[in-house]
């Protein structure tokens, strides 16, 4: 903790001409009252499970120029001037009121994130101490109390809603506590700042000693959309053990989501026989291992996405298939004369031609409870080819209408 001095959102002309030189703030007082105040919350963690992010760029954008909530601007280092909510930012000054900005992004009323109060106005009003505090970082007086993100090494690695750290002089060697400005990640390689008031700014800002890069790692407080179940469709017959499961695409309302994992599930009943577990593969396809399902059997199956900020959807609506032999079309459990009239009688259904009948020649005979094995059951020679299949049906039905009469 910096007892004598306090960095506020310094800034340096030598790097971009947007920023003025060091503004230090000389104030036992004020340095004695935030170590009361830290001391005084050191044991109490903020109870936040998610992040908005949403929410934190979308105010950022809106009010990049304008005084923030609670209606305070650091025109100087301190103390902040009132002005109201939502004024245009005073004319005329570059302004020390960077993190303050930052602090009303990330928690209230936007981010929901909780970030202590100091100095009489809302958050954390000094650079540094703000980006420490976001990743426990102890020099900053808040140890872990308030960590919510990591250092990570590049612009690439962060999301928007993150923060970016800057060290206007030469390289600190990841010293955060020379951290002399802090601006608001919204994506695209851009920051939204204060002091100056910017939207949109290339996040190098013109080009400074240290950058320091923090990622928030709460969940999004958006999760993803549950997916839906398109293929097998519900209460499809399958003649394979091993079908594939497919859903529909990845939507998530959370501002840069992606999906990183899925879990795939098939149940018999209440019984689970198959659990991918989190899957970074098989994303919005699987095909169901060998060895977990059975002919004749009813299953269900469904699948949940998680997305990049550790924020699981909830499960797709399970939907049922029915395993059988294959070549038992018609899922009666065994592979005889009916499953070839079934095939005769739409053969794009039942895997095609000559496809769909060479499955069923095959597997002829073949039964769910007698234990043959598959492809061992009626001799071939007794088979009936297409052609000839198709006349024998015809003149089976036509003896059957002549006995009729």
């Amino acid at each position: 903790m910096i007892f004598g001095t306090e960095n506020m959102c310094n800034r340096s002309a030598a790097a971009p001409k947007l920023w003025a030189r060091h503004s230090i703030v000389n104030s036992l007082t004020l340095a004695a009252l935030a170590f009361s105040f830290i001391a005084g919350l050191a044991n109490t963690a903020p109870a936040i499970l998610v992040y908005d992010r949403n929410a934190a760029v979308a105010y950022a954008n809106a009010n990049y120029n304008k005084v923030v909530s609670d209606g305070y601007f650091y025109a100087t280092s301190y103390p902040a001037t009132y002005y109201g909510p939502g004024q245009p930012v005073p004319a005329g000054v570059t302004g020390d009121d960077c993190a303050h900005f930052v602090s009303s992004v990330l928690g209230t009323p936007a981010g929901g994130l909780t970030i202590p109060n100091r100095a009489g106005t809302y958050g954390e009003p000094g650079a540094a101490r703000l980006d420490e505090l976001l990743v426990g970082n102890s020099l900053g007086g808040y140890g872990t109390t308030y960590k919510y993100g990591t250092l990570v090494s590049s612009v690439s690695q962060l999301t928007p809603g993150d923060v970016i750290g800057y060290n206007w002089d030469a390289s600190s060697g990841g010293d955060m506590s020379t951290i002399d400005h802090t601006a608001v990640y919204i994506g695209n390689g851009q920051i939204d700042c204060h002091s100056n008031s910017r939207s949109g700014a290339n996040w190098t800002l013109g080009g400074a000693g240290d950058y320091f890069f923090i990622h928030i790692t709460l969940p999004d407080s958006i999760v993803p959309t549950a997916p839906s179940n398109v293929s097998p469709a519900a209460s499809t017959v399958v003649s394979s053990f091993t079908p594939t499961l497919s859903a529909n695409a990845f939507s998530d309302g959370a501002i840069g989501s992606t999906q990183i994992a899925a879990q795939w599930q098939v149940s018999n009943g209440s019984t689970v026989v198959y659990d991918s577990g989190t899957d970074t593969t098989h994303l919005r396809t699987l095909t169901v291992p060998a060895g977990k399902l059975s002919a004749g059997t009813s299953y269900t199956w469904r699948v949940r996405y998680e997305d990049n900020y550790s924020g699981w959807s909830a499960y797709s609506t399970s939907t049922s298939l029915m395993t059988t032999l294959p070549g038992d079309y018609n899922a009666d459990g065994v592979v005889d004369t009916a499953d070839y009239i079934t095939w005769r009688n739409n053969p794009l259904q039942f895997g095609g031609s000559p496809d769909g009948y060479n499955t069923w020649r095959a597997n002829l005979g073949n039964n769910t409870g007698s234990g043959t094995a598959i492809g061992s059951g009626l001799s071939t020679s007794a088979v009936p080819e297409p052609a000839v299949g198709a006349l024998l049906i015809i003149c089976s039905l036509c003896g059957v209408s002549f006995r009729r009469r």
